[in-house]
């Protein structure tokens, strides 16, 4: 009766197919069924031709398109603002605060005139300074009346043609520098405190002063006069009024002065 043995299909005796057994690479089994699909998948890569893909039409200036703007520099949150008086009525904006991004979805049209103000608007934070007084105005209660100002002749010009008052005091006067972006907290002597963030130079020159307060000191209290956003623009002096009816004869005004540019460069 004969017997099978695993080592047969060797030449030789035991020496010879010990060292048979040590040259010979061992091969991993792989069933008929894989080893015939991966073919079949080499084959077909081969044989299967890279077709270029079909041309598109561009979107017209109806279609409504979606791009997104990342901003380097300023505050996309900020430009929010700036981006949605240019919508269309199909238009809508979305802010992304993690990646400071701005995504407009709205007509061709109006996207091209949207993304090249986002990118004026994305600029290095400039020097910005900002003139204050705090003025005490009163209307003179004899006859003939007396007109009198400690301030500069040109912003006393100015107040009494938009304010029906003759004298202006000073409280406190002072100039703050800063950048874009940046908070202020100044100290206007030992009566009042202003506090503001500025905001990014605007296309039409305007500056926002966010969460502008003005807080006066009387006897240990701290009493808020004015909490609000400000609108600036450059080189214009805007007068805000503090008084408890139109007809008051006295009134407290905050009289603001912005300008481009740090104290150092103004006096070059």
């Amino acid at each position: 009766m004969l017997r099978s043995s695993s080592f047969a299909g060797f030449r030789g005796g035991p020496a010879a197919r010990a060292s048979a057994s040590q040259d010979r690479i061992p091969r991993l089994p792989v069933s008929p069924v894989r080893r015939s699909l991966v073919s079949l998948l080499w084959a077909l890569a081969l044989t299967v031709p890279v077709l270029p893909a079909a041309p598109q039409s561009a979107p017209g200036p109806r279609d409504v398109v979606t791009r997104a703007y990342t901003f380097k520099y300023q505050r996309a949150s900020e430009a929010v603002v700036l981006a949605y008086p240019l919508l269309s009525s199909k238009g809508t904006v979305e802010l992304q605060p993690s990646g400071n991004t701005l995504v407009i979805r709205d007509t061709l049209t109006s996207v091209e005139r949207i993304m090249p103000a986002l990118r004026a608007y994305d600029h290095p934070s400039r020097s910005l300074r900002l003139e204050i007084y705090v003025v005490k105005a009163s209307r003179a209660t004899v006859s003939p009346q007396v007109q009198r100002s400690d301030l500069p002749e040109e912003l006393t010009k100015r107040l009494r043609g938009l304010f029906a008052y003759d004298s202006f005091e000073k409280q406190a006067q002072a100039q703050l520098a800063g950048v874009e972006g940046q908070w202020v907290v100044y100290e206007l002597g030992p009566d009042y405190k202003v506090s503001f963030r500025f905001g990014s130079l605007t296309q039409d020159r305007q500056v926002k002063l966010s969460n502008f307060r003005i807080i006066r000191r009387d006897e240990g209290r701290e009493t808020e006069l004015l909490a609000a956003n400000v609108m600036l623009p450059l080189d214009h002096v805007t007068s805000l009024g503090i008084a408890s009816r139109e007809s008051s004869r006295e009134a407290l005004m905050v009289v603001l002065t912005l300008r481009e540019g740090d104290a150092a460069t103004a006096r070059k």
